[in-house]
């Protein structure tokens, strides 16, 4: 495989499984009883291991992608002057060392609320890491902190929306006796934290826009492979808001009418694995065009 496509490989495995280790948990602190707790618990862990392999698989290819060949990937020297030099090197690495402790905070703390909301912690700052690993970080001057935090927090709304999803398609994958009215109540509750998750993408996603186009870009948008995949994620973030939208106002008003009516709720739980399924999908594409991203050249620096 060609290092560069195994880069953004990595990059978007690296994503997809930060946003569920962190996600998914998150999710339990607001929402709880949803989730079978097991269930998420085992998604979890798995999703940070993920992330721990896909950060250091990540570390050996950009040091690829940067010496220009697959054997210097393998040179102890090489991954050493990555680490040690470069941003980049050192948010693989904080990022693997996160997600491991992570995993060992929830297999071996004593008390499970305690290290949830422990593991919590270093799993958002493994999603904060991919900062550094990307554009966010490459800003210089006085705006520079202010691009940073833009792109920390828009890792850490958008791990709160797909970890969301990632939750209601464990659930509504067996949804049985009154265990669909407690997920009814989530999808519910979940409005004014995904509404807000949205908002503060929109906005941190127009500050690093502004940082990574500039003026002078906006005339190569269309023209540059980074701008068209930019496109390609807008594109994607509107089908994924106007399915959540249905999901708000037309799919889970009519499941609980079903529930409160006592009536067949086959019809509406189908529609709504489908919708859900579909936003979770089209959120994990959306990942693929951000990883495809990282590897290319903004207008605004061309």
């Amino acid at each position: 495989m060609p290092i560069d496509l195994t880069v953004v490989v990595l990059r978007w495995l690296q994503f997809a499984a930060a946003v569920v280790a962190l996600g998914l948990p998150l999710f339990q602190t607001y929402a709880p009883g949803p989730v079978p707790s097991r269930s998420a618990r085992w998604a979890t862990i798995a999703a940070a291991l993920l992330l721990a392999v896909g950060a250091v698989g990540g570390l050996v290819a950009q040091t690829a992608m940067m010496a220009g060949g697959w054997a210097a990937a393998f040179d102890p020297a090489s991954i050493g002057y990555v680490v040690q030099s470069t941003a980049l090197g050192m948010a693989h690495i904080a990022r693997a060392a996160l997600a491991v402790a992570g995993v060992a905070i929830l297999m071996f703390g004593q008390d499970r609320r305690v290290a949830g909301l422990m593991a919590v912690m270093a799993f958002a700052g493994a999603t904060a890491s991919f900062a550094w690993s990307g554009h966010g970080a490459a800003s210089e001057g006085a705006g520079g902190l202010i691009h940073l935090i833009a792109d920390i927090i828009h890792a850490l709304a958008a791990a709160v929306w797909l970890g969301a999803l990632a939750g209601f398609c464990i659930r509504l994958c067996r949804p049985f006796g009154g265990e669909i009215e407690t997920t009814t109540r989530a999808l519910a509750g979940f409005a004014t934290v995904g509404s807000a998750a949205v908002s503060v993408l929109v906005l941190t996603g127009l500050i690093n826009a502004g940082f990574l186009i500039g003026i002078d870009g906006v005339v190569r948008v269309a023209t540059s492979t980074w701008g068209l995949l930019l496109l390609g994620k807008l594109a994607l973030f509107i089908l994924r808001v106007g399915l959540a939208a249905d999901n708000r106002f037309t799919l889970t008003p009519a499941l609980a009418r079903a529930i409160t009516h006592d009536t067949a709720i086959d019809g509406p739980v189908r529609r709504l694995q489908l919708s859900i399924g579909l936003e979770m999908a089209a959120g994990l594409v959306l990942l693929g065009l951000v990883a495809a991203m990282g590897v290319q050249m903004p207008p605004g620096s061309m």
